[in-house]
């Protein structure tokens, strides 16, 4: 999911030449409007919402959610 992610970035108008598992979405400059659009174009691409994304979290953090929340939930 971490490389997903990635592309995502890319797509949305992200520079991810330099971009690292522990960069977070602050490192990358970005704001609530582009975190909003990453969520989106994530669920388009994925069918997973994750809602809990902070400028904070790292991208691995974030995979690491995204790959959680696509996992089936055992009853």
């Amino acid at each position: 999911m971490y490389d997903r992610l990635v592309a995502l970035l890319s797509e949305i108008g992200i520079d991810s030449s330099g971009v690292t598992p522990q960069s977070t979405f602050r490192d990358l400059e970005m704001d609530s409007l582009s975190m909003t659009e990453l969520a989106v174009n994530a669920f388009e691409a994925t069918g997973v919402l994750v809602d809990s994304l902070t400028l904070e979290v790292t991208l691995a953090e974030a995979a690491e959610k995204f790959a959680g929340a696509a996992e089936p939930q055992k009853a």
